[in-house]
């Protein structure tokens, strides 16, 4: 990994001792699997913005008279 920012977290003992032991047993380090599921867990947020269902506008501002019929060909288009 190149160079980077520092970040400091506080977890509960619990997960940091779930955590230490996932690396252990790895035989990795703790802070690298930890900023491996940071970056997992950032690609997942940015497929929830790539997604039609979640990029949906403020409830009644659609102007579209037939939504609730046609909600899929809205989110998803023609098929």
């Amino acid at each position: 990994m190149g160079k980077g920012k520092s970040i400091t977290i506080e977890v509960e003992e619990d997960i940091y001792g779930q955590l230490e032991a996932i690396a252990q047993k790895q035989g990795s380090k703790l802070e690298d699997d930890v900023a491996e599921a940071i970056e997992s867990y950032i690609e997942r947020m940015r497929g929830y913005s790539n997604d039609p269902f979640f990029r949906i506008g403020k409830a009644g501002k659609s102007r579209l008279g037939d939504l609730a019929k046609a909600h899929d060909e809205y989110l998803y288009g023609r098929k």
